[in-house]
């Protein structure tokens, strides 16, 4: 025990071990937070390899309590001893099953909402996180009065007002009944076995109002795998066979509506489809894109897009047009300078942070954009895997630019350059992947895999700088690389983590998981609690 030993050597340790190991042994007791608290000279050194503080600061004028506070502060921006000092809020929803992989997270004006449902359930619930709270906020009732079978694929929300859920429904035919021999009923039997697909659509602002709902054809051998909707009603969904390699991906529009029947709250939806990509064993020659099963698919850039994310994957691996009726698909694949003797391919993800600068070049007024994304990497021979933080910028014309921040456009640029590590990051084992968030000012990216949850602290702004104001010290470059790496704050969730989002607090995160919703408090003012509520559905 620490108290067992002389003052002197006690110092010592304080001030040979890490800036997180000295502020868990000043917390730790009332002695030994009197120790590390006066003593000046650790307290410096520690002030000095802690990101955001000037090295060459003159700090002899300060109080040596007024250097911990300091010291503090700094810490907590960095997540020290968060991993301790995070408060967790379990929300489980009693006898119920939810249906984990339909669920889904969302973000609306400043609200953070999960769209859920649960087995056996012909409601889906939608829910507002914030404050530590989960709020019910509406409830939609799918439009199945008959009995039968349901089971919800997705359920995706188009950032405005609309909510499509994905279903198949199984009518129930009485296979006892007097009449189960005729021939009629056998064929309906036979064609109602895998039952019908369904796209509903409902209104957040009006939970009660008129259902949109289209059907599909099928021959009860595909599936949908994914879905993605934009708010001018256009929606694609990934199909595929339960037993072959076969896919296909559609593009829908809604183009007709049925004469509203005033006994029903439903409007029939009829919609225009195009093939986006259809694959079909053998593969085409020279595909050169996985043959992964999609699990997600995102319309980006104004929805003139869709990215394609494939089981396993942490980020999505494809990206097509949707403008016009192509067969190609171009690989989320770009060649960036890892060290001076090696380049790797990464795949590079949407960028969660931008800067915009005005400035005049020879007489012109140019605009510099600059962007900042998390890029993943794999060795080829070596086969071992690194995520790092990407920077890219582009300069036009002042005249020519709209100057507001569209962070899709990012994506498109190819001149990448590695800004820092994510240190500790591990790639998925699972066919799950791991599960990317970034907070909205971008000071907080976090990665799930399997039952852990990896938050980074961030300093978006000297990151996409390069680090020319020296925000990280020289004790945070690695001696290999040369690279800032960044530690990451563990949390073990003891649950499989499916989905994750940061809600409009930088420091507030939210799980969906095979137990539940979780809610992580990430702040400084955190004392470890876990605590467990019950929702009712």
């Amino acid at each position: 025990m620490l108290l067992n030993l002389p003052l002197e050597l006690i110092q010592l340790i304080l001030l040979k071990c890490t800036t997180q190991t000295f502020l868990q042994v000043a917390f730790s007791c009332r002695t030994l937070y009197g120790i590390a608290s006066n003593y000046r000279e650790a307290l410096a050194h520690h002030l000095r390899q802690t990101p955001g503080f000037r090295r060459n600061q003159n700090i002899s004028s300060t109080d040596t309590k007024q250097l911990f506070q300091i010291l503090k502060q700094h810490a907590f921006q960095q997540l020290y001893g968060s991993q301790f000092r995070a408060n967790c809020t379990k929300f489980n929803i009693g006898e119920q099953i939810l249906n984990v992989p339909a669920s889904s997270l969302a973000s609306f004006g400043n609200k953070t909402l999960i769209f859920t449902t649960c087995q056996d359930q012909r409601l889906v619930h939608v829910f507002q996180v914030a404050d530590g709270k989960l709020t019910s906020l509406a409830q939609l009732k799918l439009p199945w009065d008959q009995s039968g079978r349901l089971e919800v694929s997705k359920i995706a929300f188009d950032g405005e007002d609309k909510i499509y859920v994905l279903q198949r429904f199984t009518p129930a035919i009485d296979e006892h009944g007097p009449d189960a021999e005729h021939p009629f009923i056998r064929q309906a039997k036979e064609s109602s076995r895998y039952g019908k697909v369904y796209l509903t659509r409902h209104s957040l602002q009006c939970p009660d109002g008129l259902v949109r709902i289209c059907d599909f054809v099928d021959d009860g051998d595909i599936d949908p795998s994914a879905l993605a909707v934009n708010c001018q009603g256009t929606f694609a969904i990934v199909w595929h066979h339960r037993q072959y390699a076969d896919c296909s991906i559609q593009l829908y529009t809604g183009i007709e509506e049925a004469p509203h029947d005033p006994t029903s709250n439903l409007i029939g939806l009829t919609c225009q489809s195009i093939i986006l990509k259809d694959w079909a064993p053998p593969s085409p020659p020279g595909e050169a894109v996985e043959r992964r099963l999609i699990t997600d698919l995102e319309f980006n850039d104004r929805s003139m897009q869709l990215l394609y994310y494939y089981q396993s994957r942490t980020l999505y691996r494809a990206f097509q047009s949707c403008l016009s009726e192509s067969p190609h698909l171009y690989r989320n694949s770009t060649p960036v300078t890892f060290t001076p003797s090696l380049s790797l391919l990464f795949s590079i993800g949407i960028p969660f942070f931008g800067t915009h600068e005005t400035e005049s070049q020879n007489g012109f007024e140019t605009c510099r954009w600059r962007y900042l994304a998390l890029g993943i990497a794999t060795h080829r021979q070596e086969n071992w895997t690194v995520a790092c933080l990407m920077r890219s910028e582009a300069v036009c014309r002042a005249s020519n630019c709209g100057h507001e921040l569209n962070l899709d456009r990012g994506r498109r640029l190819t001149d990448w350059v590695i800004a820092a590590r994510l240190w500790g990051f591990r790639d998925a084992t699972s066919s799950l992947g791991c599960k990317v968030a970034t907070s909205r000012d971008g000071t907080r990216i976090a990665v799930s895999n399997w039952k852990t949850i990896y938050v980074w602290a961030l300093d978006p702004g000297s990151l996409i700088d390069l680090n020319e104001n020296e925000y990280y010290p020289p004790s945070w470059q690695s001696s290999e690389t040369g690279l800032i790496d960044l530690p990451p704050m563990v949390l073990h969730t003891g649950a499989v983590c499916f989905q994750l989002c940061f809600t409009r607090e930088e420091n507030e995160l939210v799980a969906i998981t095979d137990q539940g919703f979780m809610l992580w408090d990430l702040r400084a003012s955190g004392t470890g609690n876990r605590t467990s509520q019950v929702v009712d559905v």
